[in-house]
């Protein structure tokens, strides 16, 4: 079930948010000797046109056998799901000596995600916008659902209408073209919004003449530009400069290079994404020009958002007796105004307090922009110990929990002796037949119907970790 509703068998969409927790059981209730269980998932047909672009683990599955006295379960988790998981079907399957083939059964992802803009313009970022030139003006929105996009100028509306498909056409662009230009939307999530694009109409200029600097023409418009989190931002290079990007390393102040284009576009930005980016230039003279406007081509880029935790849900097995050490590293800005641990019996400590058995210390700071780390360390592990314990964060925009799962482990020789579950009678070899697992508690639960008498029954739990939210204008 999902918020007390038992989803329709006919119906194999799982409605998911991004960056949730997403557990999936598969459960076999029958069969001699017992099935063999695998999964895997498979990505949409417009999540594999971005291949190239794809995170490297969006195709990581962790299964996880679960035993029992009769039958088999297979538990699958994608510990974050992403928006490239939209429509990425999951499929457990089942194989036995007395199946031909092996049974399946599959469901499909539905990932709600909020709206990411990507503008872009004819003639591309970077050549001067003269007076008379055609200029068109492009903004797509991805989003789930999907949210139309909308131009305003100067927080109003644009000089010229609109195509469905998102253009802002200019036949014969004009000076009084020229402003701030964004792209806004509705979602269901709220409302929207791109950075702000300032459009620089030049008029009266030699076209033989080498153009000038012009600060203006910075797809981030300034020195400072401001992005949510998960958002996406466009950094042009001055016109009439041929050059690449480059981002100061935080720490060492050293120029990172990021692609030899004059354009550098950051897509799902996180915190760590955050700080200074320059234009540089490899010609001696372009150098000179740009070290004379260092200060105006230099552009910071800060990340706002609700807070982050990292990570956000992660077992760990510490060994009995020995001390043991648990680091969250969390980002947030507006800065956070709250940062406390809950131990596993409920007690809070904040950065600073410390017990017999624990001590929280105080947060520091990372070398990422608005990022810190806070420690807490457990001198001596014992039974007693055993639990979750859970780093909960909060600023003006939200809040954020990241949990570790501890685990214990004995030395050699001192490992419990654990009662050997009676293994079941021999019986002749029969089919598996599937049912839901009693012990899957506030799970959703889909039978699929297969054959005459088999059924599977995939078993669902959804938990959210971290929701990014966008700013609104």
């Amino acid at each position: 079930m999902i918020d007390n509703r038992i989803l329709d068998p006919g119906n194999p969409f799982i409605p998911v948010k991004e960056n949730a927790d997403l557990t999936v059981s598969c459960v076999v209730d029958d069969g001699n000797p017992k099935p063999d269980l695998t999964w895997e998932v498979r990505l949409g047909s417009l999540a594999l046109l971005d291949a190239p672009e794809l995170p490297p683990d969006v195709l990581n599955l962790t299964e996880t056998a679960v035993e029992q006295k009769v039958g088999a379960r297979s538990d699958a988790r994608l510990v974050r799901v992403l928006r490239a998981h939209h429509n990425a079907t999951l499929t457990c399957y089942v194989r036995h000596v007395a199946l031909q083939k092996p049974l399946n059964a599959s469901v499909l992802l539905n990932v709600e995600y909020p709206p990411s803009f990507a503008i872009s313009r004819e003639p591309g970022f970077g050549i001067p916008v003269r007076e008379g030139m055609p200029v068109s003006l492009k903004c797509e929105v991805d989003a789930n659902p999907r949210a139309p996009p909308v131009w305003l100028k100067d927080d109003d509306e644009p000089p010229v209408p609109q195509s469905p498909e998102g253009h802002l056409n200019f036949s014969e662009i004009r000076r009084e073209h020229s402003g701030w230009y964004k792209c806004i939307t509705k979602h269901r999530l709220g409302r929207f919004s791109s950075i702000g694009y300032f459009l620089n109409v030049r008029y009266d200029m030699d076209v033989t003449q080498q153009p000038d600097f012009d600060v203006s023409e910075l797809s981030s418009t300034g020195r400072q530009v401001e992005v949510s989190l998960g958002g996406a931002v466009q950094l042009a290079c001055p016109p009439g400069v041929t050059g690449c990007w480059t981002r100061v390393e935080p720490g060492t102040k050293r120029l990172e290079p990021l692609g030899a284009s004059q354009e550098l576009r950051l897509d799902n930005v996180l915190y760590q994404e955050g700080g200074e980016y320059r234009c540089v230039s490899p010609t001696k003279d372009a150098t000179k020009r740009l070290e004379a406007l260092r200060s105006s081509l230099a552009v910071q880029v800060a990340v706002t958002g609700r807070p982050t935790v990292s990570p956000t849900n992660k077992s760990i097995t510490a060994v009995n007796g020995q001390p043991l050490t648990l680091t969250m590293e969390f980002c947030a800005n507006p800065p956070y105004t709250k940062a406390i641990w809950i131990a596993k019996d409920a007690k809070v400590y904040k950065p600073g307090d410390a017990d017999n058995r624990v001590i929280a210390y105080g947060v520091t700071n990372t070398s990422e922009p608005a990022c810190h780390q806070a420690v807490l360390y457990l001198p001596r592990v014992t039974s007693g110990d055993l639990g979750e314990y859970s780093l909960v964060v909060r600023s003006p925009l939200g809040a954020a929990e990241g949990s570790f799962h501890l685990n214990m482990t004995y030395a050699s020789g001192l490992n419990e002796q654990r009662d050997q579950e009676e293994a079941p009678q021999n019986r002749p070899p029969q089919p598996p037949r599937f049912a839901a697992s009693a012990a899957a508690a506030a799970a959703l639960s889909i039978p699929v119907p297969l054959f005459d008498d088999v059924n599977v029954i995939i078993i669902i739990t959804i938990m959210i970790t971290v929701s990014s939210v966008h700013y609104c204008y």
